[in-house]
């Protein structure tokens, strides 16, 4: 379980102003979306929190697709399928368990 952020990054909060929290596939959604998302360093408590793949987002396709692995190093259960560009945004094809998830990162 952890706490649901809603798409600006805050916390998202339920109707009594408590924060909502996530669990299940949507949980896993948020932590490979964060992972990915999140500009390697840049987070105080975790500075290998976060991936490269801004700094790559110009590059080829096994470039991008090896910075988002390293992002999802601590995740050995996540495994990279393949990336699209799409104008500002890199979209990371990746399977975990059962699931399969396309996250959007913004670059």
């Amino acid at each position: 379980m952890d706490t649901e952020l809603d798409f600006s990054g805050d916390l998202k909060e339920g109707e009594d102003g408590a924060p909502c929290t996530v669990t299940g596939t949507d949980e896993l959604r948020q932590r490979l979306y964060i992972m990915l998302s999140a500009r390697r360093g840049q987070f105080i408590y975790d500075r290998e929190l976060g991936s490269d793949i801004y700094l790559v987002k110009d590059g080829t396709e096994d470039e991008i697709c090896g910075a988002a692995r390293d992002a999802l190093a601590s995740l050995p259960e996540a495994e990279v399928t393949g990336v699209t560009k799409d104008n500002n945004d890199i979209y990371v094809a990746v399977v975990c368990g059962n699931e399969e998830f396309n996250i959007r990162v913004r670059v």
